[in-house]
């Protein structure tokens, strides 16, 4: 390299091997035909990530930084700690084919803050052989998904495997009875603190979901279990189903893969429309970066590339990019569909909701999950700690 040379300094968060693979994979052909730049690649552990982001971005030692799509990068912009993608980044990306809808998902003010990286759906994920061995379709309505859940555990299957000792799990559950619920104009209202949790409309959503608990379709040694060890139970068919991202698939055993389908959260009022989590991974630019220059030239390799397709691989995610071909991911055509009969997109309660927020309700479905699943009790807890 060059004496004078600029650095780059890029951090994401790394959940599996795959992850430090695929961005090793993009940061060597980048340097191939880049090599006046010198990169360095810092990688944490989810909960770090999130603990250290806004001192990272603060530091000016960072020139990308890997975020989400939400109310977290809203902030981040408010805060000043952004920079946005200028006009030749834009210009690039929409040349390249990227989806529209994955850069409005982070234009704030009229700029956009997010450059678009992968996007996944949730729904449920089951085995085949064991719906099929029990003459089962993945349902579509509210009725037709308890009528599933009395005929698994008729054949001796916990209906549901949960895994809320992440928090997000549970979230996810939330999030998807209240879109079918109340819709996604409501949920958003609510994520923002505009519309108390003791209001009628979220009761309904917590005694919707107190039914399907005190029903016994929640398999109990799963409820405050973590997420991944609840994947087990469904290959040995001891839970029939369970509610999580398509990024799930990037875990399943080889052998198994081919048999784990993958459908919507069913709808439970007819005349409410569609609306899904849909969450939306991004590369963030601080605005005390040192190396603005090389931080351009590596987004626009990016764009011109199609490498984004590396990372969603190691995700068994979809690339933001239409033109990355990629081999078929897991899921793909059930998860696709999931997308294109949605009528609108949230990007996931931790990621939608204010900040302040987050806490009193994690702690709310906590208690909630417990027997007797109180309603009144969630509601009023989680009221009474956002307001502190």
């Amino acid at each position: 390299m060059a004496a004078g040379a600029e650095q780059l300094f890029v951090d994401y968060i790394l959940s599996h091997g795959a992850q430090r693979t695929a961005w090793t994979r993009i940061i060597s052909e980048f340097s191939k035909t880049n090599p006046d730049i010198a990169v360095t690649q810092n990688d944490y552990p989810w909960a770090q990530y999130q603990r250290d982001l806004t001192a990272r971005l603060s530091s000016g030692q960072v020139d990308i930084a890997f975020w989400y799509a939400g109310e977290g990068l809203r902030d981040a912009v408010e805060n000043k700690l952004l920079a946005p993608l200028d006009d030749d980044t834009l210009a690039l990306l929409k040349k390249n084919k990227f989806y529209p809808a994955t850069l409005e998902g982070t234009r704030i003010e009229g700029e956009v803050y997010g450059f678009p990286l992968y996007y996944y759906p949730w729904g449920f994920v089951y085995r085949k052989s064991l719906f099929q061995s029990l003459g089962l379709e993945p349902p579509t309505s509210w009725g037709e998904f308890q009528r599933v859940c009395e005929r698994l555990k008729a054949a001796g299957v916990s209906p549901i495997g949960l895994g809320a000792g992440n928090n997000w799990p549970a979230a996810g559950w939330f999030d998807y009875l209240d879109l079918r619920i109340n819709g996604l104009k409501f949920h958003r209202k609510l994520l923002r603190g505009d519309v108390p949790f003791t209001d009628h409309r979220v009761k309904k959503v917590f005694n919707t979901w107190a039914s399907l608990l005190r029903k016994g379709y929640f398999f109990k040694p799963t409820i405050e279990m973590n997420h991944e060890r609840v994947l087990p139970y469904l290959y040995r068919n001891q839970v029939g189903m369970m509610l999580t991202g398509s990024f799930v698939a990037a875990k399943y055993p080889a052998a198994l893969a081919d048999d784990i389908g993958f459908f919507a959260f069913p709808s439970i009022l007819p005349d409410m429309p569609q609306f899904e989590d849909v969450p939306l991974d991004v590369l963030v630019l601080p605005a005390r970066a040192a190396n603005p220059q090389a931080r351009k030239r590596f987004l626009a390799f990016l764009a011109e590339s199609g490498a984004v397709r590396h990372i969603a691989e190691a995700d068994q995610t979809f690339p933001a990019q239409a033109s990355a071909l990629s081999p078929p991911i897991r899921m793909e055509e059930a998860a696709r569909q999931v997308l294109a009969n949605a009528a609108g997109l949230s990007t996931f309660f931790d990621r939608e909701a204010k900040a302040e927020l987050i806490g009193p309700v994690f702690e709310g479905l906590r208690q909630f999950l417990k027997p007797p699943h109180d309603t009144e009790k969630a509601v009023l807890a989680i009221e009474e700690l956002r307001r502190k």
